[in-house]
């Protein structure tokens, strides 16, 4: 692998809108370092459980390509370009790119069965739902992280999986996988540095930023939710409860977990994302008392958490956002999955993705993105 730490730079770009930019080469730059690149594709739209079967996933997270530039091959000017996350799962995300240098795809949406950039040979099929995107001309390329598998039994029984990562900083590794959805419930959204949790009831809560999985459920532990995946330099979202002993409905109220944290760094000389993932959530009902808590977000390269219900019922709480190149959480049914952060998927729902007034689109229900791609340029000037 390149030595991206080789050089000290003193000035830095970085670009997160859609569409294209342009930058300019300084009349003083340094000839004698080359210039840093990285480059991050889009993350994949999550799928809806409007497609009735297991086969749809929380979206892929984009691809990375990082890469030592000499500035005597610089353009006057370079186009950069940052790939759109689009409101459709049946599609591959936004390509990003650095000039003719090198690109990233974008992941591929939860019902997208398009190949990206490898997979699967070539050929459409369901296993490139919510494959990750893929670096094209880098020193190092990197693929996303995939999205989690959805879970379907009935309209009600079901969950999207959570949202796939984008890969780390200097192409330290590849994306990690958002968690599978099971019953009642979805996947944690995949972080820079692990995969998200598994669902089943209580929700799988996010990857983190460092290399300890998110904590799956089992069924001791269906009243209350897990905590995030660990973070470099970060806590990880502590976990809620929607349970406890109690003589009347009245004197007992859920005790909601809290987001991931962490160091967020960008500068001439290092980019550091080093977040907690974040909680799961569920709802549970006892008679016709419902109590329920949220999936929380996650934090600087982390998952969000997922959320998912104990009971047969509609309903249930909303699941985390992924922080940025992480993965959002999936959700069950009748509720909002996990908008994914810069670069990484957007997690899955089971059934009926519930949205806000601001996202309807003619009275269309629309999935839940992942993120736009991402840019960052460091390079020296001459003092």
């Amino acid at each position: 692998m390149a030595n991206f730490k080789s050089y000290l730079y003193n000035e830095y770009k970085m670009y997160t809108k859609p569409g294209v930019h342009v930058w300019t080469k300084p009349a003083d730059i340094d000839e004698s370092k080359p210039i840093l690149v990285h480059v991050w594709g889009a993350g994949g739209t999550g799928a809806d459980g409007y497609l009735y079967t297991a086969t749809y996933k929380g979206g892929g997270g984009g691809g990375l390509a990082v890469k030592l530039i000499n500035p005597s091959s610089l353009g006057a000017t370079e186009n950069i370009t940052i790939g759109v996350a689009p409101n459709n799962y049946t599609v591959v995300s936004g390509s990003s790119s650095f000039g003719s240098h090198c690109s990233a795809t974008g992941g591929n949406g939860g019902g997208c069965e398009a190949s990206n950039v490898g997979s699967n040979g070539g050929t459409a099929s369901v296993l490139n739902h919510g494959v990750g995107g893929m670096g094209i001309g880098g020193d190092v390329n990197r693929r996303g992280g995939n999205g989690g598998a959805g879970y379907h039994s009935t309209t009600n029984n079901c969950g999207g999986g959570g949202g796939g990562s984008a890969p780390a900083p200097y192409g330290i590794s590849d994306g990690f996988a958002g968690g599978n959805a099971s019953t009642y419930s979805g996947g944690g959204g995949g972080g820079i540095g692990a995969v998200g949790g598994n669902g089943s009831y209580v929700a799988g809560a996010g990857g983190g930023s460092a290399g300890v999985p998110a904590r799956s459920q089992s069924p001791s532990s269906y009243y209350t939710s897990q905590p995030g995946g660990s973070g470099i330099a970060g806590v990880a979202g502590s976990a809620g409860c929607v349970y406890g002993l109690y003589t009347t409905y009245g004197d007992f109220s859920p005790r909601e977990g809290q987001p991931g944290d962490g160091a967020f760094i960008v500068n001439p000389n290092t980019i550091f994302f080093g977040g907690g993932g974040g909680s799961d959530g569920m709802m549970f009902v006892q008679s016709s008392y419902a109590v329920m808590t949220p999936g929380t977000d996650g934090g600087p390269g982390a998952g969000g958490g997922g959320s998912g219900k104990m009971n047969n019922t509609n309903g249930g709480p909303n699941a985390g956002n992924g922080g940025i190149l992480g993965g959002g959480g999936g959700t069950s049914a009748y509720n909002k999955a996990g908008s994914g952060g810069l670069a990484g998927g957007g997690g899955g729902c089971g059934y009926y993705q519930q949205t806000t007034v601001s996202e309807i689109n003619n009275g269309t229900k629309l999935p839940t993105r992942g993120g736009h791609g991402l840019v960052i340029v460091q390079y020296a000037r001459k003092l």
